[in-house]
């Protein structure tokens, strides 16, 4: 019991140590941003940051790297197989450089194309090309040694990793504006940025040491059994690291093709405070995946499912989704008038199918396995519910004070950005309650969940999106994401539920229902913003503020008084950097 106590203690302080590295971050570059163009010109910082366009391609290949390392390492520490963490390493380093190199090759040879694709003059070229060169050796670099980093996560040690990553981020921060100051330019940026991968590397392999002090890199330690991790398991998150890559890009690419490009730009600042917070809540997730990879718990039923039947599953799921999708499109009056037919018949023939594939569906999914681990359940109810807590704090305050904040931000003439900005506070929160969820199955290697969703957003966004587009514009592009993300989530956590052997009412009051206290003071403040109006910028601002401050007050009382229990004030208390309590023991 003592040593359950602790583990949930660590995970807590892993997820809070996450979100305060991501605020941290946030808030620097955020300030760090104007001070950066007082020393370089707009044409040079577009460079830069065009540069980091180009290696989010390459970044792509590290995602199933990195959840490999994370689940291996946390099941080898769980088993007792600590040597087999130095061949996991080194086959990944060796993995990863290899990867590496080939990009920075291409790229290379490319470097001509690229100059003339982004119309960069002949004066730039040379720094263009500095940058882009210099920029992806030490982000290949950042990749083949990342596995220090994701190793100590898989190791439960993810607070002292954000550690190194805080500090050595702020002394980034420093190390800009130093080489800036001596007059740099835009390679500054660079040799900062390569400081940065120096200190994170040097740091996170001395912690991994000390903690494992038989940890090593050899070539010698290259497996063809780890290869095969990295090839099978890394490569169904890769997969899904692409799908939600595209999830994130669908939207915009939608709206900008059928509305225009000012339409993105107003999208993109409805936009960017729910992503902002969104960013918060999600820096939370990365300890869920090595803690169920420790536990894994125990599969019960017959067999496992076939390739042959999960394909058939995923098809099931594609083509019920896409009929319902296409329900409340045919009812739409402005589409209705292509159809040969009243809308109607083809609702409902689209309906009684979805309906019956959906039958189809579930009996297949109650034959699955059942996950039987006291652990890993708790960890799921209780991941979705503070996960829900902490999302529903940041975006019902959006909703509530959609306009104020648009107005005090960007000025008064976006009223279309702020009803983005609050369908968006209802999607996002939604998708983030998910975050858990997926860690949990990837940790325990079956990622096919996690799949099943993606694929149904997919399909209700590439219905949706353009249809309310065109019908109803961003709004109706904002309203149909989060019916996409309500049905969608709806869906992971029906299936998960079955999963751990959850009913619905146990789920609803345990995990869903917290999420809901805040709705009483964005209320109020929402009241008073609409009952003492002000104009201009800066009395908007102070509004804001003592708004944001009552909130966040109130809302913290609420769930003190009306959520949490004693155990989980206990723990609660000991996450603050004041507390002297113990850890609690049974």
């Amino acid at each position: 019991m003592e040593q359950t106590a602790k583990a949930q203690k660590q995970l807590a302080g892993n997820a809070l140590s996450g979100m305060v590295a991501t605020i941290i971050y946030m808030v620097s570059r955020l300030l760090l941003t104007p001070l950066i163009l007082h020393y370089i010109s707009l044409a040079e910082f577009g460079l830069w940051s065009l540069s980091f366009i180009i290696l989010s391609y390459a970044g792509m290949g590290g995602f199933g790297v990195n959840s490999t390392y994370i689940r291996y390492a946390a099941r080898y520490l769980a088993d007792g197989r600590e040597k087999e963490i130095s061949k996991l390493l080194s086959t990944g380093v060796a993995y990863m450089l290899s990867f590496s190199l080939l990009f920075c090759t291409i790229l290379f040879l490319i470097m001509p194309f690229i100059l003339e694709s982004f119309h960069i003059q002949d004066a730039q070229k040379t720094l263009a090309s500095t940058v882009f060169l210099g920029t992806a050796a030490v982000f290949s670099l950042e990749l083949t040694l990342g596995g220090f980093r994701f190793i100590l996560n898989g190791m439960h040690e993810f607070a002292r990793e954000k550690m190194v990553t805080t500090v050595a981020g702020l002394i980034e921060i420093a190390a800009i504006l130093s080489f800036l100051a001596l007059g740099a330019g835009v390679k500054g940026l660079l040799y900062a940025f390569a400081l940065r991968l120096v200190l994170e590397t040097a740091g996170c392999w001395t912690i991994a040491r000390s903690i494992l002090p038989s940890l090593r890199i050899s070539y010698r330690l290259v497996s063809r059994e780890h290869f095969r991790l990295f090839m099978g398991f890394g490569g169904k998150v890769q997969v899904l690291g692409i799908l939600g890559i595209f999830l994130t890009a669908i939207d915009r690419l939608f709206i900008t093709a059928i509305s225009g490009l000012a339409a993105g730009g107003m999208f993109e600042i409805g936009r960017k405070l729910p992503s902002t917070a969104g960013s918060i809540s999600s820096s939370a997730f990365g300890p869920f995946l090595s803690t169920a990879a420790h536990h894994e718990g125990v599969w019960t039923g017959e067999k496992l499912n076939t390739v042959k039947e999960r394909i058939s599953t995923y098809l099931l799921i594609v083509i019920t989704a896409a009929l319902l999708a296409l329900v409340p499109v045919f009812l739409i009056e402005p589409l209705q008038a292509r159809l040969p037919v009243s809308g109607k018949i083809p609702a409902i023939v689209a309906a009684i199918l979805a309906i019956i594939l959906f039958m189809i569906l579930r009996n297949q999914i109650h034959a699955d396995n059942r996950l039987e681990s006291d652990e890993l359940k708790g960890l799921y109810l209780n991941g979705i519910r503070f996960t829900n807590m902490i999302s529903s704090t940041l975006f019902i305050f959006l909703i509530a004070m959609a306009h104020p904040l648009i107005n005090a931000w960007v000025g008064d003439n976006y009223s279309i950005a702020a009803n983005v900005m609050i369908f968006l506070s209802i999607a996002y929160p939604i998708q983030l309650g998910t975050g858990p969820v997926t860690m949990i199955f990837r940790g325990i290697d079956r990622n096919g969940r996690e799949l099943e969703y993606m694929l149904i957003q997919v399909i209700l966004f590439l219905i949706w999106i353009p249809a309310a587009t065109a019908v109803w514009g961003l709004t109706g592009a904002a309203a149909s994401i989060a019916a996409s993300s309500m049905l969608s989530t709806s869906y992971l956590y029906w299936r998960s539920n079955a999963t751990f052997h959850i009913g619905v009412g146990k789920f609803i009051s345990h995990s869903m229902l917290p999420a809901f206290v805040p709705v009483l003071p964005a209320a109020i403040v929402f009241a008073i913003t609409w009952q003492f109006p002000v104009s201009g910028r800066i009395p908007t601002v102070i509004q804001v503020l003592l708004c944001g401050g009552f909130y966040v007050l109130a809302a913290a009382g609420l769930f003190w008084i009306t959520v949490l229990d004693g155990e989980e004030k206990k723990k609660a208390l000991e996450l603050l950097p004041f507390s002297k309590q113990s850890s609690p023991s049974c």
